[in-house]
């Protein structure tokens, strides 16, 4: 799995420091194709912030852009694409459906032919060990009513973006209760995640 990159967000390409630091893995794919995901998203593909990232990817030179909502097309073929992308949103939801569609295994086959995830806030702490971060902060309705919030397990850590410090006492009290590391990202910040090296953006 460590041929790919996991790249983690609050905001996707919208900031300026964390969009440069993805183009230089986009610039070694063998093929722009990439799939964004839209399932925790309100509106699903018509919603704001997918469409911004449609437009962003098309001015990065993706031949192939597309949407695709695991939630109504669980079987979904991600072969041909060479980054997934994960809108924001609904952690919650987001996680029942990844679930669903056996997500975890289409990721790591992305990862496995050298690919790169791309997490936006809901689409970054599906890959922790818990998604319990989604209920701080701001938190994200539980509307799907998930009782295990273990999630897909792809990092050793925890995230939780959008982070400002108005968070800080209830992040302090949250990590002492927990074992792993919880590590925080601004709207401006990233985390990327390539074969062994791991580097702090922003």
């Amino acid at each position: 799995m460590n041929q790919g990159t996991i790249i983690l967000t609050s905001t996707g390409l919208s900031a300026d420091p964390v969009r440069h630091a993805m183009e230089k893995f986009f610039n070694v794919l063998p093929h722009k194709s990439v799939a964004i995901v839209t399932t925790a998203s309100e509106d699903k593909e018509r919603n704001t912030y997918a469409k911004l990232a449609e437009s962003q990817f098309t001015e990065l030179g993706f031949d192939t852009v597309d949407f695709i909502d695991i939630e109504h097309n669980p079987h979904a073929d991600f072969s041909a694409y060479s980054v997934i992308y994960v809108c924001g949103g609904n952690t919650f939801k987001l996680l029942k459906y990844a679930r669903e569609a056996n997500f975890k295994d289409t990721i790591i086959k992305l990862l496995n032919r050298g690919g790169v995830y791309i997490g936006v806030s809901a689409g970054t702490i599906i890959l922790s060990p818990t998604i319990q971060t989604a209920a701080l902060g701001d938190p994200d309705p539980n509307e799907v009513g998930l009782i295990d919030l273990k999630g897909l397990d792809l990092i050793n850590f925890e995230v939780h973006p959008h982070d400002d410090s108005s968070h800080d006492e209830e992040l302090l009290s949250y990590q002492k209760t927990i074992p792993n590391k919880v590590v925080r990202i601004s709207n401006s910040q990233a985390v990327i995640i390539s074969g062994s090296e791991q580097e702090f953006i922003g």
